[in-house]
């Protein structure tokens, strides 16, 4: 069943007296494999519910009408939409085992019956994610540096779908961007998936090291359902002593200060691969 193009539209809603307060609760990510849950509330108020259906695009997936036996019915022509039928009804619909192929949006259509007929769709979007398989990968970078020296590193997440978002931290404190540079995404195109490369290019400053030494980390998150991170930690080469009456709380900024920025650090601006 094919859901009009005129109602294809999120978060619309026709509202009319009886039929009121139409929305839905679908996860914006969800793990490859698990189950996900979509729900539709209404209040149907003195209005008779006629039926409730469920699309995936436009295609109908799910219909639940409690004036037939049974009151379920499936659409799906394929085993992309597993629909468990003992744990759906008027509100929810259970998914099983869900595949990426499904990402996309998902539509709640409320029907009431005779004599007003009123009608109400609102759609979401959820996206059935591949969670990499390891932690992000820091690559090129050294265990000893000395001040002036140049840390050149990249950070690359596993294979994935999305690709991960990738942030680098110096000292636990987000890098800024003219450390940066980010490349096009890398697809593997026989299992559609993508992986993330974010480079780091800075010269180390006095002020990148804590009592001789820094650490490096990368994180790699996918919406809400996947964090990891993995750290490299660089011991300065010639230990410095600090001149007396200087304040040691200068150690404790691991970016450049107004006035001392290194000219490398200003001119490595970042551009995203066309």
């Amino acid at each position: 069943m094919l859901l009009s193009s005129k109602f294809f539209r999120a978060k619309i809603q026709y509202l009319a007296v009886g039929l009121r307060n139409v929305n839905v609760h679908i996860p914006s990510a969800v793990k490859r494999g698990d189950n996900a849950l979509l729900i539709c509330n209404y209040d149907i108020e003195n209005d008779t519910l006629y039926a409730v259906k469920w699309y995936r695009g436009r295609r109908e997936f799910y219909r639940y009408t409690p004036k037939e036996k049974p009151a379920w019915k499936i659409f799906t022509k394929t085993n992309e939409i597993d629909v468990v039928t003992t744990q759906s009804n008027a509100s929810h619909v259970l998914l099983r085992n869900v595949p990426t192929s499904i990402s996309g949006k998902f539509a709640c259509e409320v029907s009431a019956d005779a004599p007003t007929f009123d009608t109400s769709i609102v759609a979401a979007d959820m996206e059935v994610v591949e969670l990499p398989a390891q932690r992000p990968i820091i690559t090129g970078i050294h265990s000893r540096y000395r001040l002036g020296d140049i840390i050149n590193g990249n950070c690359s997440s596993d294979y994935s779908k999305p690709a991960a978002n990738l942030t680098w931290w110096i000292n636990d404190i987000q890098v800024p961007p003219n450390y940066l540079r980010t490349y096009d995404i890398q697809r593997h195109l026989a299992e559609h998936l993508e992986s993330s490369v974010l480079e780091l290019n800075f010269v180390v400053t006095t002020h990148h090291f804590i009592k001789g030494r820094l650490k490096l980390k990368c994180s790699a998150r996918i919406h809400d359902i996947y964090a990891q991170e993995s750290e490299k930690l660089i011991e300065e080469d010639r230990p410095r002593i600090l001149a007396s009456g200087r304040s040691p709380d200068m150690n404790m900024y691991p970016f450049d200060q107004p006035g001392d920025v290194d000219e490398h650090n200003e001119l490595y601006l970042i551009h995203k691969s066309e």
